[in-house]
C-alpha cells in the first residue's frame, strides 16, 4: 500500500554527533533505524530535562544512544572539547543538529572540524526570520515586511504594510509567538509582548525585535527537500491545517498534495530560488509556502526535517526517510534519493487537549488503536501539565495513518483523534 522503506547501508561502523535532538517518535524511530543499520550515534545535551519533563532519563527514548555528552551545546567550544581527542582530531564522522536553536552551531563546528555540512551562514539567514526577508529581495515570492526595534516605529510599519499583518519573533520556532494583528490596538499589544522576550525557549539571548509581515491570504503547504551539493530534490508537498486566527498552531498534515503541473513548477521553483538566494547547499529543508491569486508566497524556510510526524508521512509514500537521508550527508554520503515516486497517501492528527491541568488520564486509547491503519503516539504521561503555553508545545500526541491515498488516511486519522479524552486535575486559575 505505501512504500518500503529504502536500504540505508551508509551507516555501517560511522559515528554521529547530534547536538540537541528533536522530540517525539518520528525522530526516536530515525534513531533506532539508523542504529540497526550500524550508526553509532553520540548526543550532546546542554539539559536532560528539556526531554524528560521531571520522568527518568533512562526510561526515555532517547536513552538508546550510545554515549550522552552532558555539555553546554550553545557554547561551540565546549562542543568541539567533546568530539575532538588531545591532538584536535575528530571521534566523530559527522556532526549535526536538527533542532532550529542548535543548527547554525552545528554547521559551524562541523566545518571547524573539515567535517561535512552546510554553509553556516545560509542557515543563520534561514532561521533569522528578517534576514530570509532581505534575501529574497524583490522576488515575487518574497512577502513585504519591516523589523520594528522601536514602540516609535509602529505607525510606520503599519502605514507600509496596512492591515492585517503577522507579527513573531524574529528567530524562534513551534509557531511560539506568531500571531495576526488586525488593527493598531492589537499591533501595540503584540509589540509589548514580543519585545519583552529577551531569550528564546532554550534560554538564548533575544533583541526583542518584532518582525511584522504583511498577511497573505491562501492555502498554506510545506515543501519537504534534501540539497545535495548544491542540487534541492523534492519529496513532495505536505498539507497544513491550522486552527487559524488569532495563532497559528498546526493541528495536521496530510502527504502528498495534488497539485496543477503549472501550480507545482512555480512552488518548486520559488523553493529551490529561495534556498540558491540564502546560499543553502546541503541539507534537508521544510519550506512554508502559500497559495495566494498572486501566485505562491514564502513563509519560512526552515533548514531541518520536518516535525509533528512528517517525516514518517514522507517516509511511507516515498520509501526515503528524510533523516536517515540527512544524517548520510552529514556524514559524507549521497543519498540515492532520486527518482522521486509516490505510493499511496499518508496523514497525521495532532492532538490537543481541550482543558489545562494536570493529566490524569486519557480516554479511548482502544477504541483509537482500532481504526484500521491508525497508531497512537502520545507523548505525555499521567502527572504532566496540559496546556501551560499556546504554541506547537501544547501537542500531546498524534494519531497517524498511512492508506491507498492522502484523504482515506486523513479520515481514519481523525476518527481515531474523536476518540481520545485527556482527562485533567483542572488547573485553578
Amino acid at each position: 500500500m505505501t512504500a518500503p522503506l529504502a536500504d540505508y547501508p551508509q551507516f555501517a561502523g560511522k559515528r554521529l554527533a547530534i547536538v540537541e535532538h528533536m522530540l517525539n517518535h518520528p525522530f526516536y524511530l530515525g534513531l533506532r533505524q539508523a542504529q540497526e543499520r550500524g550508526l553509532e550515534v553520540w548526543l550532546l545535551t546542554g539539559d536532560r530535562s528539556w526531554y524528560t519533563h521531571g520522568h527518568d532519563w533512562d526510561a526515555h527514548p532517547l536513552a538508546c544512544v550510545d554515549k550522552v555528552f552532558d555539555v553546554d551545546t550553545n557554547d561551540p567550544e565546549a562542543v568541539l572539547a567533546v568530539v575532538t581527542d588531545e591532538n584536535g582530531k575528530s571521534l566523530v564522522d559527522g556532526l549535526t543538529s536538527f533542532s532550529d536553536y542548535h543548527t547554525v552551531l552545528a554547521a559551524q563546528v562541523a566545518r571547524r572540524l573539515g567535517l561535512p555540512g552546510p554553509n553556516p551562514e545560509a542557515i543563520e539567514t534561514a532561521n533569522v526570520k528578517d534576514r530570509l526577508r532581505v534575501a529574497l529581495g524583490d522576488k515575487p515570492f518574497n512577502i513585504p515586511h519591516f523589523l520594528v526595534q522601536s514602540r516609535d516605529q509602529l505607525d510606520e510599519a503599519a502605514e507600509l504594510l496596512g492591515f492585517p499583518m503577522i507579527a513573531k519573533p524574529p528567530a524562534e520556532a513551534i509557531s511560539y509567538g506568531v500571531v495576526r494583528v488586525d488593527d493598531m490596538a492589537q499591533l501595540v499589544k503584540a509589540w509589548e509582548e514580543l519585545s519583552a522576550v529577551r531569550h528564546s525557549l532554550r534560554g538564548q539571548p533575544r533583541s526583542g525585535d518584532v518582525l511584522l509581515e504583511q498577511y497573505v491570504e491562501g492555502v498554506e503547504v510545506s515543501v519537504e527537500t534534501m540539497t545535495v551539493d548544491g542540487h534541492t530534490h523534492v519529496f513532495g508537498v505536505t498539507s497544513k491545517d491550522l486552527f487559524g486566527d488569532p495563532a497559528y498552531i498546526e493541528c495536521g498534515h496530510t502527504f502528498p498534495v495534488p497539485l496543477s503541473d503549472e501550480s507545482r513548477a512555480e512552488l518548486y521553483h520559488a523553493v529551490r530560488r529561495t534556498l540558491e538566494l540564502i546560499g543553502y547547499d546541503r541539507g534537508p529543508c521544510h519550506t512554508e509556502a502559500r497559495d495566494t491569486k498572486d501566485g505562491w508566497r514564502i513563509i519560512e524556510a526552515n533548514p531541518r526535517t520536518p516535525s509533528s510526524c512528517m517525516t514518517m508521512l514522507v517516509t511511507d509514500v516515498t520509501g526515503r526517510s528524510p533523516i536517515l537521508d540527512a544524517w548520510v550527508l552529514a556524514l559524507g554520503g549521497t543519498p540515492q534519493i532520486e527518482p522521486v515516486t509516490h505510493s499511496g497517501g499518508a496523514a497525521v492528527r495532532m492532538i490537543y487537549p481541550t482543558r489545562r491541568g494536570v493529566l490524569k488520564r486519557v480516554d479511548g486509547i482502544e477504541s483509537a488503536q482500532a481504526v484500521p491503519g491508525v497508531e497512537v503516539l502520545l507523548h505525555v504521561e499521567p502527572g504532566d501539565k496540559l496546556l501551560q503555553r499556546m504554541d506547537n508545545s501544547s501537542c500531546v500526541g498524534f494519531t497517524y495513518c498511512k492508506g491507498p491515498d492522502r484523504l482515506t488516511a486523513q479520515k481514519a486519522a481523525d476518527e481515531a483523534a474523536a476518540c481520545l479524552d485527556f482527562v485533567v486535575e483542572e488547573d485553578e486559575l
